[in-house]
């Protein structure tokens, strides 16, 4: 595991950030930095939760607590709930359905969230060779998911992936490439079947995928199928989550995050609900 000093210095490195810029970021000196980075003093108590929204992450990762045994899932369901984009109640749907959790994968407040989300999105991206494709968002506020992942794309990979946020403006970008649509939740459907059909009609083809970034795997109300099987089988594309509800409830199980008082309201609620 590493320490502090070695966690700071690469996540510095990641950024592409050199001490004096990091310094001017965290309102500190250089050489408090460099004495940081090479182990000669430790950031002081009140300094770590600016360190570590600064990188997007939680303390805990900042520390290297479990960071190393968590998989690409996992550190994605604990950034979300660390940073309040997953929460645990009872929340009332748009499908009128009294749910467990919510997701809003679109709720962050500074750009070190916005940029760990892109850096998540790129790394689906790439996992799924979708990395030189165009991509759209799906409505306004998942905006500047597609440009954080475009960013990441670029500095992570090498790869100058093109981007576009304005609808009307996809025909000339997506002419001779695929299209994917970003966005953030997947429940019913509707949001990304309206947002498709106004792909459609702007560059007159549907994107060829998807990424979303929390799958619900919920049947919808006509059918024993999930909502996802039957928009890729109405619009021909496929649709990638980077979690879905069975994930969370794994990572609940074990101890991931700390909603152990809801784990079997969530099971009952995915039982309940789930599709084929």
């Amino acid at each position: 595991m590493k320490t502090i000093s070695e966690k700071i210095k690469a996540l510095r490195l990641s950024k592409r950030l050199t001490q004096n810029g990091l310094a001017e970021a965290l309102s500190v000196s250089v050489q408090t930095v460099s004495k940081w980075e090479n182990g000669i003093s430790s950031p002081d108590i009140s300094l770590l939760p600016c360190i570590a929204r600064f990188f997007g992450i939680s303390i805990d990762e900042l520390f290297g607590y479990r960071l190393e045994a968590l998989n690409q899932k996992e550190r994605l369901i604990r950034f979300l709930y660390d940073n309040g984009m997953l929460r645990f109640g009872e929340f009332k749907l748009k499908s009128g359905r009294i749910s467990p959790y919510l997701i809003q994968g679109v709720h962050y407040h500074n750009s070190s969230q916005i940029a760990k989300l892109g850096e998540f999105y790129a790394d689906a991206l790439r996992d799924n060779c979708l990395e030189n494709s165009c991509l759209v968002s799906a409505g306004a506020r998942e905006a500047p998911l597609a440009v954080s992942a475009a960013i990441a794309l670029y500095n992570k990979y090498g790869c100058d992936t093109p981007c576009c946020t304005e609808t009307k403006l996809l025909s000339e970008k997506a002419l001779n490439v695929n299209t994917v649509i970003i966005t953030d939740t997947f429940t019913s459907g509707k949001t990304l079947c309206e947002a498709l059909q106004r792909i459609k009609n702007a560059a007159g083809k549907y994107p060829t995928d998807a990424i979303v970034c929390v799958d619900r795997n919920e049947r919808t109300d006509n059918t024993f199928l999930t909502a996802r099987h039957e928009t890729e089988k109405a619009f021909g594309l496929k649709i990638h989550s980077m979690v879905n509800a069975q994930d969370i409830i794994n990572s609940i199980e074990r101890s991931v995050i700390p909603a152990i008082a809801y784990l079997d309201a969530m099971r009952k609620y995915t039982e309940e609900y789930k599709g084929e």
